[in-house]
């Protein structure tokens, strides 16, 4: 709930209804939020943002300085947030200010009154807006209310203040009670009068509240979804879903090995044994669904991926290629071992790619589990692994969010990953002014990827979910977050 520590899909959904940044990002309609008028610079490198009056839930005003401390606490290595390098190479001297190398005031952000707050870039970004109104890293914060907390603060609903359009009055129980902020300043638009989102781990108990009417929306298990064909819908999360190749570790440093995991995998066949066919098979490290000039990114740039259903014979030829490099002569001598967290769907997945693997390669595939929280808390980012299950959704509409993990220098570049010529081309593109010649330059990004095999791609999720038919105006999306509940009404019950 401390917005400066969120680095989640569930972060953004939960702090989108009990704060505000300068703009709302509305399923892709971009709303004046708590500023209510900006310009751009004629370069786009300055934004300069006008705030409303609105106020904190306990009536003190709201002003560009909660802003100004939020963004600088976000940079500062003090706060080790896990976010902060999405500061880096946007926002003047980011990289510098969260690497220590200047002060947090030389970020690229100002104060010059309480009304007027001023951010500007390393260069112009035209999915900024975009990234401002989707993630709660940017929302501003109170100084005084953090340091009276400190470490506790956000660890309860008494310890945090809120002004969005709900206040969360209750976050004990493993539930989260939302009410509707009266003082908001758009309160008029706001219909709930309250949310309940309850912490229930396994799917099929979801399911079972869902029909007995204790809840009023559920994701459907996936292997629940042929189950609910005539009832349920659907919507993308923009989350892709691939395997991650630790590049420094034995077997998968190999570029030809990590070509012959990647044709070695029908895609199709994958997604009906691992997801039920509930999710769209996919062979790029990029979403196609992202922006492009007059269509989406797949359509107009995107290079060809993996083939969907593999190539068994490609898949030998680099697998040779492999153990002539390495000095194996025979597959069964190499042993990968597949990370995943412990959750049942999880495993489920690494032993349908095991399967495949072992049978069209004749390696030897191991699965190791962790919790959720060790594998992204340590087994990712100390790279305690060789390959993994994961996954990355977008922070904007852009190619841009999902290569740029794959830079040498980026924190969640959890495969080690490094090439010059990539590192080269993404640099390049942001000095690109013409937007087809930009995409052109990440298109040829991508294909260097692919080229390597630096990342198993795996499939563009989609969720299946059931809501009550007096339920309407819920949103749903694919960049920062996936469900918006701010507008939805519900009708009265009789």
């Amino acid at each position: 709930m401390d917005s400066c520590k969120g680095n989640s899909v569930a972060d953004n959904e939960v702090n989108h209804l009990i704060q505000e940044g300068l703009v709302r990002n509305n399923c892709g309609e971009i709303a004046p939020g708590l500023a209510e008028s900006w310009e751009v610079s004629d370069d786009g490198l300055t934004y300069t943002f006008h705030l409303r009056d609105a106020k904190w839930s306990d009536g003190q005003a709201i002003t560009s300085q909660d802003f100004l401390y939020a963004f600088q606490r976000l940079a500062d290595p003090a706060t080790a947030a896990p976010y902060a390098w999405i500061l880096a190479g946007r926002v003047k001297n980011g990289g510098d200010v969260i690497g220590g190398k200047k002060p947090v005031s030389e970020l690229g952000v100002s104060a010059p009154d309480d009304k007027t707050f001023v951010v500007e870039l390393e260069y112009a970004q035209g999915y900024f807006l975009s990234l401002l109104g989707s993630v709660c890293e940017f929302t501003p914060q109170r100084q005084d209310i953090v340091e009276k907390y400190g470490t506790d603060y956000a660890a309860s609903a008494d310890k945090m203040m809120t002004y969005g359009p709900f206040t969360l009055t209750s976050s004990s129980n493993r539930q989260y009670v939302f009410e509707k902020n009266q003082d908001y300043w758009d309160a008029d638009s706001i219909n709930f009068d309250r949310i309940e989102m309850s912490v229930i781990e396994t799917g099929d108990t979801q399911l079972a509240m869902y029909e007995s009417g204790e809840l009023d929306y559920v994701a459907v298990p996936t292997a629940q979804v042929p189950n609910y064909d005539d009832q349920d819908n659907e919507y993308m999360t923009g989350a892709l879903d691939w395997v991650y190749i630790n590049s420094q570790a034995e077997y998968v440093s190999n570029a030809n090995f990590r070509l012959a995991l990647n044709y070695a995998i029908d895609r199709e066949t994958y997604n009906m044994l691992a997801n039920s066919g509930t999710y769209t098979a996919w062979g790029n490290p990029v979403m196609p669904a992202v922006d492009g000039i007059n269509a989406t990114y797949g359509e107009e740039f995107q290079p060809d991926g993996y083939p969907i259903n593999g190539d068994l014979t490609k898949a030998q030829e680099y697998l040779q290629a492999a153990m002539g490099e390495m000095g194996i002569s025979d597959p069964s001598e190499i042993t990968v071992e597949f990370t995943t967290t412990d959750a049942e769907t999880n495993k489920k997945i690494a032993e349908v790619l095991q399967e495949m693997w072992q049978n069209n390669l004749g390696i030897n595939v191991e699965i190791r589990q962790v919790t959720y929280a060790e594998i992204f808390g340590n087994v990712f980012p100390q790279h305690d692994y060789m390959v993994g299950y994961g996954g990355w959704a977008p922070d904007y509409a852009d190619p841009y969010t999902y290569l740029e993990l794959f830079m040498s220098e980026n924190v969640y570049n959890y495969s080690q990953y490094s090439n010059t010529a990539f590192d080269d081309l993404m640099k390049q593109s942001t000095t690109i002014t013409d937007a087809k010649t930009r995409l052109e330059t990440l298109a040829q990004a991508e294909q260097l990827l692919l080229d390597d095999g630096a990342v198993v791609p795996l499939q563009v999720r989609t969720t299946h979910y059931l809501m009550d038919d007096d339920v309407t105006g819920v949103g749903f999306y694919f960049i920062g977050y996936n469900i918006d509940l701010v507008y939805g009404d519900c009708a009265p019950t009789a």
